[in-house]
């Protein structure tokens, strides 16, 4: 099985290879295809991260910016994978050390060890085919690059990319409603994790932060911002919606209100009129009592 060890936190890839591609092996099972596995590194450590979130619509801009550290006196050199579930590749942009690098971008299903009933990413399997295509729920959308170090070299790892919310239906009642979801446990296989700063934006439409895996504090008009010093033992979801007069004129547009109320028209009608005939009856028998 090919072996392609994670990095960048949130969702990375990362081998501790002396030479590029060293990990690359064939199957183990040739019958079942390529699939890929992740391993710890020894070599690079993250030294810090800052992940800023800016929700627009039914999108997110997300860049993740990795302060990176080889940790020992030889030179690494290694192919790094980006983890994210609903990436849209047109609007990936990869950086190392300043200068922009080519990326490969693949999707894969997301399964673990039968063996190991865990959601360690040390156990997690990635395959290739149509199977991601069945469940986006387990589909993984990846970016793989190349990253060289020099003995003891720190440096900025910068990924970018266009996130497509979930929970956005086009059709139901609340119209506008967001979700996403970072992975933040693999960074976990690199060789130490410090400092994690997460700046989170909301857009016109959708200001309210309805619910969080992690507790924001409120920093500014829609602006949010968490920070740890060291990684959270958690993903990172979030959760948020219109406030509450955009869901009533959510509502209102909702190509479903006018067919409920057709649909329910006879029944409001029958209703009406058997409360105006109780109204009826009980106004005509407090004027006879009075007489």
């Amino acid at each position: 099985m090919k072996k392609l060890s994670l990095a960048l936190a949130l969702a990375t890839a990362l081998a501790s290879l002396q030479i590029a591609y060293g990990n690359m092996a064939a199957p183990s099972e040739p019958d079942m295809g390529a699939a890929v596995t992740l391993e710890e590194n020894e070599s690079l450590a993250v030294r810090s991260e800052v992940l800023d979130i800016v929700i627009d619509g039914e999108t997110a801009r997300i860049t993740a910016t990795y302060q990176m550290e080889n940790t020992t006196d030889e030179p690494v050199a290694t192919q790094s994978m980006f983890l994210s579930p609903n990436m849209e590749y047109a609007g990936v942009q990869v950086t190392v050390d300043g200068q922009e690098v080519p990326y490969e971008a693949e999707s894969f299903a997301l399964h673990y060890d039968t063996r190991i009933r865990t959601e360690d990413w040390r156990y997690a399997v990635l395959t290739r085919g149509e199977t991601a295509a069945w469940d986006r729920d387990k589909t993984v959308d990846t970016v793989t690059f190349q990253m060289d170090f020099k003995p003891g070299e720190t440096c900025d790892v910068v990924v970018s990319y266009t996130y497509a919310l979930g929970g956005y239906p086009g059709y139901d009642f609340n119209v506008k409603r967001g979700e996403l979801r970072y992975y933040l446990t693999p960074a976990a296989l690199w060789n130490g994790f410090e400092d994690l700063t997460i700046n989170l934006t909301l857009g016109e439409d959708m200001p309210v932060l309805k619910g969080s895996s992690l507790e924001f504090e409120k920093v500014g008009e829609r602006s949010y911002r968490y920070h740890s010093a060291a990684l959270p033992g958690e993903d990172l979801w979030i959760t948020v919606d219109e406030n509450w007069y955009q869901n009533i004129f959510s509502t209102l547009r909702s190509p479903y209100l006018m067919m409920t109320l057709t649909m329910m028209a006879p029944f409001l009608l029958i209703a009406a009129a058997v409360v105006i005939l109780l109204i009826w009856l009980f106004v005509r028998r407090r004027r006879r009592n009075r007489h």
